[in-house]
């Protein structure tokens, strides 16, 4: 009853959209007399219904469009495999074992390891659509197996081809379309948290809730704008500049960390509210200006010459003033540049303010080797074992159930908690079973003709799409769907093979209950001890760029360190380590700009590289030592005080300087730390007290 209540007018939109494109694939299967028109009926759940698991509802005509040209290929790739598995090992049982246990541990590896979104799918497609040619190949005879392969082919591009006709025929949903506001709204934000870093000092906690609001607005704007490629020509002409802002979003929230610190560090100075004014005159107007959603591009501010308002005796002084200026420009330069592109987005007249030109950056992500290792190995290990099982007992219809296996485990592999998955796809399949045997022996008996068979199938689709949008049921009804299909064998309706029938219905289950006991046997690392590996990354980070003979480019390094903090964001990490991945991303950055304006330094390069090598050796072995972070940055306001004396070493220089000890002082992290240590002498100290 409660799904009954919360089912939308966009559900039932789905539903209808979802049922005409599976009688559409069905009826062009059987007027060309495929092999297996489920097959083509499978590819139309699939590619419809997954993305509803995610969207709770009806999904963007960008995901369908993606979705669509992943299956494609990924099923062309996996079809070719399966071929040549069987060509090689279809007399060899157990060498087929190892090499299709290796080739779907394989592509679960790399669907683990790949972050770009349609090379993933493809290899989740590649792997377990190879294990379903092969497998079905060995099931009902190697001799067909071009022409499985072919069907395999031929049937998901049908059943593709009336999915997508579908979605873009009946309603079509633009993710994109709210792509222009969602990044009006980023700019907005981040022009606000620049404004009140200007004007007044807030608590951390306020620091960290503001953070986390703009780093769920840069997400939606990543998913929406990678939507654009697919969705609207006139966004593609932007793709340049929108995948480069991308990366500039996440840019401008480090800077706008880096600006508070700068603006904290130069509140000790004399005279420091006087240099504050004239760099908030003209600054403040334009991030009003870009606070409230206009149509118009404020000018880009001239901020003042320090120069002329620092006198040459206050070095300290016109030091970090020139870092807040170089800070200001750089978060007022992204501010400008985004509002642009939201407003060359609206309108074409103004897409002569964006730079059309120009290569996609190159995007250096951050691989998660070990979990991508561990999940091939339980994968290779449930194949195995399955199919031992299933040679050495015989059992004619076993191949079902290592075929589910294999479309499950590679499905499910990317999931915070596949095995609770998996146990309502199991629910899902039973009901699927028991739906498939009253159609198979009650149902399409008294069926004549495809107007009956197709409002029957109707039903069935139906339910399993109306109940696909709701969290609670979304596996129970997406695998309904898709073990029904499966069970049907639409190909020869009216044969009765009960025994067949039975044996299929039961190696469907044993798949499923298999792959749940490997995800609950061989469970992986949790969320929190990923986050701690991810966070560990960081601080290895920080040592590779102080010791790197040759510096990475900033866009590169930016890249890993973003993808960085998208993963945390996406594990769940709480606001302490959210905020301790911002500070370790700028104190990355600022010993990278250490290294670059080093080599400006003329004879004392060599020993500023020599002090940021031996600070990378450092900052791993400091690990939550407070105490030893308070040395460290000492150690760089002692060395920023003895560059103040050398002449001419640039002001950025020593204003990087500046920057890093204050936030060598200020790592989150180090105070949690320090407390959780008192309070464990403490406690030591009261058992001792009680002994």
């Amino acid at each position: 009853m409660r799904i009954v209540s919360s089912i939308t007018g966009d559900h039932w939109v789905l539903a209808l959209r979802t049922v005409l494109a599976v009688w559409l694939a069905l009826y062009v299967a059987l007027r060309l007399d495929l092999a297996q028109p489920a097959w083509a009926i499978l590819a139309v759940m699939i590619v419809t219904l997954q993305p509803v698991m995610f969207t709770g509802g009806t999904p963007p005509l960008g995901i369908i469009i993606h979705r669509c040209i992943g299956r494609l290929i990924g099923t062309f790739l996996g079809a070719l495999m399966g071929l040549v598995l069987i060509a090689l090992f279809a007399q060899q049982p157990m060498l087929y074992l190892l090499a299709a246990g290796g080739w779907l541990a394989f592509c679960t590896f790399c669907v683990m390891l790949l972050n770009d979104e349609p090379a993933s799918y493809i290899m989740m497609l590649s792997g377990y659509t190879a294990t379903l040619v092969s497998l079905t190949a060995i099931g009902t005879g190697v001799d067909n197996i071009f022409d499985l392969a072919l069907a395999r082919t031929t049937e998901t591009a049908l059943g593709i081809g009336a999915g997508f006709l579908m979605h873009v025929l009946i309603a079509p949903r633009f993710g994109s379309h709210a792509l222009p506001g969602t990044l009006s709204a980023l700019i907005e934000g981040a022009a606000g948290e620049a404004r009140v870093a200007l004007m007044e000092t807030r608590s951390r906690a306020v620091l960290n809730e503001r953070l986390r609001a703009l780093m769920g607005k840069h997400q939606q704007f990543e998913s929406q704008h990678t939507l654009a490629r697919f969705e609207f020509r006139r966004f593609r002409r932007l793709l340049p500049a929108l995948d480069r802002f991308a990366g500039d979003s996440l840019a401008l929230m480090t800077g706008l960390r880096e600006l508070e610190e700068a603006v904290d560090r130069l509140s000790h100075c004399e005279g420091c509210e006087d240099i504050m004014t004239a760099l908030r005159a003209p600054t403040l107007p334009f991030l009003k200006a870009l606070e409230h959603s206009s149509e118009a591009l404020p000018a880009l501010p001239e901020l003042p010459d320090i120069v002329s308002l620092v006198s040459p005796e206050a070095r300290v002084t016109r030091v970090r003033a020139t870092l807040v200026r170089e800070r200001l420009a750089e978060v007022v330069r992204l501010l400008h540049h985004g509002r642009s592109l939201s407003l060359a987005m609206r309108h074409h007249r103004y897409a002569h303010l964006v730079q059309l030109t120009g290569r996609r950056p190159r995007r250096a992500n951050h691989p998660e080797y070990g979990v991508a290792r561990y999940n091939a190995f339980r994968v290779f290990i449930a194949f195995e074992l399955l199919g031992l099982f299933w040679i050495h007992s015989g059992w004619t219809s076993g191949y079902l159930s290592m075929m589910l296996l294999g479309v499950f485990i590679v499905l499910f592999a990317k999931a915070p908690n596949p095995a609770a998955v998996v146990r309502q796809f199991l629910t899902g399949t039973i009901w699927a079973v028991i739906i498939g045997c009253v159609f198979s022996y009650v149902v399409f008996p008294a069926i004549t003709g495809f107007p009956l068979l197709a409002l029957s199938i109707a039903v069935p689709v139906a339910i399993g799409t109306l109940m696909t949008p709701h969290m609670r049921y979304a596996a129970v009804g997406l695998a309904g769907a898709v073990t029904l299909m499966t069970l049907l064998n639409l190909h020869r309706t009216y044969v009765f093979h009960p025994t067949q029938f039975i044996n299929g219905g039961l190696a469907s289950i044993l798949g499923t209950v298999v792959t749940m006991v490997t995800y609950s046997l061989f469970q992986q690392r949790t969320p929190a001890e990923r986050l701690e590996t991810l966070v560990a990354a960081y601080w290895r980070g920080l040592e590779r760029v102080t010791r790197a003979r040759r510096l990475p480019s900033r866009a590169w390094l930016e890249s890993r360190l973003y993808d960085r903090l998208g993963r945390l964001l996406a594990l769940g990490s709480g606001e302490q380590m959210l905020r301790e991945a911002v500070d370790l991303h700028a104190l990355a950055m600022c010993l990278w700009r250490l290294r670059r304006l080093a080599r400006r330094a003329g004879s004392h390069q060599r020993d500023i590289e020599r002090w940021v090598l031996e600070l990378g050796r450092q900052l791993p072995r400091a690990g939550r030592d407070e105490q030893a972070w308070q040395r460290l940055a000492a150690d760089s306001e002692a060395r920023a005080a003895s560059l103040y004396e050398i002449d001419p070493l640039p002001t950025a220089l020593i204003g990087e300087f500046e920057m890093l000890a204050h936030l060598l002082r200020d790592l989150p992290g180090a105070e949690a730390q320090a407390r959780e240590a008192l309070s464990h002498d403490e406690d030591e100290q009261g058992a001792m007290d009680a002994r």
